[in-house]
């Protein structure tokens, strides 16, 4: 195999993850929470603002 799973697998990288890439993980998947909450309040922000535009327009 030449792929970089295999090379990694020869290394010895198998399947553990180091202390500082669990706690790097536990941080992005909290970033990714954050950050969809944050999309979710925007999009209903633009949806607001969209209503009001078309009632202002009439």
């Amino acid at each position: 195999m030449g792929s970089w799973v295999a090379r990694a697998r020869r290394a010895g990288a198998g399947g553990t993850l180091g202390e500082l890439e669990r706690e790097e993980l536990v941080r992005l998947r909290r970033e990714s929470v954050e950050n969809r909450k944050r999309i979710k309040e925007v999009e209903v922000e633009r949806d607001v603002f969209k209503r009001a535009m078309a009632l202002w327009v009439k």
